[in-house]
């Protein structure tokens, strides 16, 4: 669907300025002229008001052109001083005062001088006009803006809703706020980074150079508004609640700069530029919620498919085609398993963990369908996000885990990802994914730092860390060195140090001795008194063996207290 609408300028629907309203033929026919506060006339009309009340102040809302003969004008200089103050701060456009009785040829000084001073227009009116005659012609353009700005609600309303329903991209969006306003829009998150832009008739790095200039100035606390320094309109974009950015149209000449303006900027802007951008900001708003939706939905799909595959539930036969259907197959395809979890989930809130884990799954399926991978995704634990894929031509599940961890990584995720080989078939697959899952666990526990890991990159060191609460492992580490540890307790000797480095040292004495700063002799005295305590000997293969498997179970539990007692400071 296309729509096509013509630009929306600025002198089509933007309301009259003083200036402009003192052309209209009928006020033409007072013979206007502007007795003070000239540098006022850009102010806009919003509407004509008749009124011979000096406390007329109250009554206006502001951008007034406000018609008067003046009959009852105090004569105190000082009160017609108050008389103008009060109407500037009730934002008046301008005062209009008819030449007649009450002044017959010039206006009080006291007057024209707080005109001046507060910079309101004052036009004094030589000839004798009816105000009803300006007031309904005045009115009447009023009211034709109004119309011509609702035809523009209209028409951006279709337009923007087109592009909400089409699930345009932002880039779109832009493309259209950029034609229709004729000026250039940048659309940047929180943290003041910029997503996307369009520099309408603009370069691209003049755009970019204006907004490194001015995107760091302090934002106001309201949606929508005009900055008279930056020359930029500006909303907030996001729903319910939750702000994620901010569409900035670079207008400069659009509104009012004037810095010292009592009127309020924004108010100097065309109705049609501001419904413009708020549009656009509620369309790339519905389109992210969408997007967000629709991979909670995918998110939701994939995770009944892999939770029934780990469970080992159902039928085999009936579990694939619920995975063909969204793409893959256990039976006709070569699979890839990974897991991926966060190096920072322990010290996360579980509200939050949650969060970042769907964010986490997202992020994955982005990246695989950017490569163009069949895959599922979808949280599998509480800190895991588990993957099943096909592979990029000439890839291998290490080259594809590792693409897809540094394309994570670019985004700010520090990421470690578990690979459990490539396989086929549910069974082969569902093996391969729980592999993937306890890898990732262990290499975040163990503080791995390679970002893509594999079980045999873990070792001996990985298994015992995986079984370190089961009692049993607990015991062995027990029976095996715990009357050392008792000992070095009980005498203050360094037993169990010692007997590292013999082990570390594939036995060889003199290379332990050399390590561990002592001379031979002594090592040899110590591993003897050490033999003894433990009731081994320590030239026997197997034990030694039994002894470096209990001191990995000894390290296992030292590291797992220190981060309890860390967790709990």
């Amino acid at each position: 669907m296309v729509i096509r609408l013509p630009q929306y300028g600025r002198s089509q629907n933007e309301l009259p300025t003083v200036a402009q309203t003192l052309e209209f033929p009928t006020i033409l026919r007072g013979d206007p002229v502007v007795v003070a506060g000239a540098a006022g006339l850009g102010r806009r009309v919003r509407w004509v008001h008749m009124s011979e009340i000096v406390d007329i102040a109250g009554l206006l809302h502001g951008g007034e052109l406000l018609l008067t003969m003046g009959i009852v004008f105090p004569d105190e200089p000082s009160e017609l001083a108050a008389y103008v103050e009060r109407l500037v701060e009730a934002n008046a456009a301008a005062l209009v005062i008819g030449l007649g009785p009450r002044y017959p040829e010039s206006l009080p000084h006291a007057l024209v001088e707080a005109a001046e001073k507060h910079g309101l227009p004052l036009i004094a009116l030589r000839r004798k006009i009816a105000f009803i005659d300006v007031t309904e012609e005045v009115h009447a353009s009023l009211i034709d803006v109004q119309v011509r700005d609702l035809q523009a609600s209209e028409s951006i309303h279709v337009i923007f809703s087109a592009l909400a329903v089409q699930g345009s991209k932002p880039e779109i969006v832009l493309r259209q706020v950029a034609k229709l306003s004729g000026f250039a829009v940048v659309l940047e998150n929180r943290s003041r980074q910029v997503l996307a832009f369009d520099p309408g008739e603009r370069s691209a790095g003049d755009v970019l150079a204006e907004w490194a200039e001015h995107s760091n100035r302090p934002h106001r606390p309201v949606r929508t508004y005009y900055d008279p320094l930056s020359g930029w309109l500006q909303t907030m974009v996001g729903a319910r609640g939750n702000d994620w950015g901010r569409l900035v149209l670079m207008a400069p000449s659009a509104g009012a700069r004037d810095l010292d303006s009592a009127l309020e900027p924004t108010m100097t802007i065309p109705r049609s530029l501001i419904m413009l951008v708020e549009q656009a900001a509620s369309t790339l708003a519905i389109g992210r919620l969408v997007d967000r939706e629709s991979h909670l939905l995918d998110l939701t799909t994939h995770s009944s498919v892999l939770s029934r595959l780990l469970a080992g539930e159902g039928d085999p036969s009936e579990l694939d085609e619920q995975a063909h259907a969204l793409g893959v197959s256990f039976r006709r395809m070569r699979l890839a398993a990974f897991a991926f979890r966060s190096r920072e989930t322990a010290s996360q809130d579980p509200r939050d963990r949650q969060g970042n884990l769907r964010t986490l799954a997202g992020a994955v399926s982005d990246i695989a369908q950017e490569r163009g991978l069949a895959s599922l995704v979808a949280p599998v634990d509480d800190f895991t996000v588990g993957m099943l894929t096909s592979l990029s031509p000439g890839s291998t599940d290490l080259t594809e885990a590792a693409a897809i961890v540094e394309r994570l990584g670019r985004d700010g995720a520090s990421v470690v990802v578990a690979s459990g080989g490539v396989s086929r078939g549910s069974a082969a697959s569902r093996a391969a994914l729980l592999d993937a899952i306890e890898t990732a666990a262990t290499a975040v526990s163990m503080g791995v730092e390679s970002d893509v890991v594999t079980a045999n990159d873990l070792g001996l060191r990985g298994l015992i860390h995986t079984l370190r609460d089961d009692p049993r492992v607990v015991q062995f580490g027990e029976r095996a060195i715990g009357a050392l540890v008792d000992y070095d307790a009980q005498h203050r000797t360094s037993l169990v140090p010692l007997l590292r480095h013999f082990l570390d040292a594939g036995r060889n004495k003199t290379v332990a001795a050399r390590r561990a700063f002592v001379s031979r002799p002594w090592m040899h005295e110590r591993l003897r008194l050490a033999g003894e305590v433990l009731c081994v000997d320590l030239d026997d293969e197997s034990t030694c063996l039994t002894l470096q498997v209990a001191l990995l179970v000894m390290d296992t539990q030292r590291e797992r207290s220190e981060t309890q007692r860390k967790a709990h400071q």
